[in-house]
């Protein structure tokens, strides 16, 4: 190992390459909220997230209106989310011990060829006019397996790429591809569908993986390094260290545990957004494109915001008063029957969600230990796969009282655990 890999390695056991930029490494005093662009290797991955996200969203916008134009069943719209989020509660298990023994970068290329193969196949169907329920049912049980490896190694990728001072920003600047792709996506799903049909918008999402595959593989700027502190554990023993060390840790703990009940209940409303679109406000694809943009907007202005505000004191209390605001704005969205208003209020409820979630996940990255940390976004990103809980019980109780009466006892839930994260949790207390 040359003096300059040495120099550099990182507590997780992960350093840069001997043929990577050094300089870029260095560079440790340019901060601001774009300061991670500034790093290359960090740049590149950045810029290849945005365009794969943006057809993450395209997918996800266009399974939800083919399932309700095939099943017109909110219940359906329920299984379908269950199918793509429930499986990240198995493989986020698996990926929680693999993510912190081999190379991150091959698990990022496998899920993407899993990604395209899977939206290749569903173009397929749509075209030759074979689709069935049955068929998206598995095919999200797919996609849904591979985000549970795709998430984590992804989160737990970044602090290798950007200084520590510049993790904040490269935090949100990740938060800031989600939401801004929650802006896009959705938009070009609306314009694909009504010009050129389901099909074309599973072809696009299979075409966005592919940049991201290029660069991940070109990625010189972290390798492997086996550790020499001792022998290494089985990967039940590591997994079960992992768990340890979640629990004996209250500020990590607390912060994991914020979005449990948000996630379980609070995305139900995205879930049924092609029933509220279309049995609600009585709007069409392209209207449930920008209802949904909508909300990828207000997400990308409270990720701007965060970003903003890296110097920001009593982060943990803004989380929780960000739970807040979105158990209120959850609640109105749900009975409001106004076009313009669900437009407002689905736009707050983005704001909400993305200003707390991203102080969060800024929490979580800055307090865990480096050699924890694949452990620890596997279950950060394990919780998604509460999601589709909200989604089965709206669903359900949609039957018989309806969807926006189900939405609001949502609403309500959520406030009762804001309360709970205030005085049970010591999220308050971190600054």
């Amino acid at each position: 190992m040359t003096r300059a890999t040495v120099k550099h390695t990182r507590d997780d056991g992960i350093a840069p390459s001997p043929t990577a930029n050094q300089g870029e490494l260095r560079e440790q005093s340019e901060g601001g909220p774009l300061g991670a662009l500034k790093t290359n290797p960090y740049r590149r991955f950045w810029m290849a997230i945005c365009l794969s996200l943006t057809g993450v969203w395209v997918r996800i916008t266009a399974m939800g209106f083919l399932v309700y134009e095939i099943t017109d069943d909110e219940l359906n719209l329920g299984i379908i989310s269950f199918a793509q989020a429930a499986p990240v509660l198995v493989t986020g298990v698996v990926a929680g011990v693999l993510l912190d023994r081999v190379d991150r970068r091959k698990v990022l290329l496998a899920v993407q060829l899993v990604n395209v193969v899977a939206m290749v196949l569903v173009a397929w169907l749509v075209t030759t006019g074979r689709v069935e329920y049955w068929h998206l049912v598995t095919i999200a049980i797919v996609v849904g397996s591979a985000a549970g490896f795709d998430w984590p190694a992804r989160l737990s990728i970044v602090p290798l790429l950007v200084p520590r001072d510049r993790l904040q920003s490269a935090v949100a600047l990740n938060a800031a591809a989600f939401n801004g792709s929650r802006v896009i996506g959705p938009t070009i799903a609306g314009w694909l569908i009504g010009a050129f049909g389901l099909a074309a918008c599973f072809g696009f999402t299979a075409a966005a993986f592919i940049p991201f595959s290029i660069v991940v593989a070109s990625l010189g700027a972290v390798t492997l390094v086996k550790s020499s502190a001792g022998p290494p554990l089985s990967g039940i023993s590591t997994l079960t260290e992992g768990y340890r060390y979640i629990w004996r840790t209250p500020r990590i703990r607390g912060l994991l545990s914020v979005d449990i009940i948000p996630l379980a209940l609070g995305m139900s409303y995205f879930t049924m957004a092609p029933a509220i679109a279309r049995d609600v406000l009585d709007l069409g694809s392209r209207g449930l494109g920008l209802l949904l943009a909508a909300n990828g907007l207000g997400a990308l202005t409270g990720t701007i915001s965060v970003a903003l505000l890296a110097n920001a004191r009593h982060r943990g209390r803004i989380v929780i008063a960000g739970v807040a605001c979105f158990a209120l704005v959850l609640t109105a969205f749900a009975m409001s029957t106004n076009v313009y208003l669900s437009f407002a209020l689905i736009l707050c409820l983005g704001l909400c969600t993305s200003t707390y979630a991203t102080f969060n996940d800024t929490l979580v990255q800055l307090h865990v230990d480096n050699a924890y940390r694949g452990r620890v976004m596997s279950v950060y990103t394990m919780l998604w796969g509460l999601t589709p809980i909200g989604g089965l019980q709206v669903g359900l109780l949609s039957q018989s009282i309806g969807v926006q009466a189900a939405l609001a006892i949502n609403g309500v839930v959520i406030m009762g655990y804001a309360i709970f994260l205030w005085v049970k949790t010591p999220v308050r207390h971190i600054d």
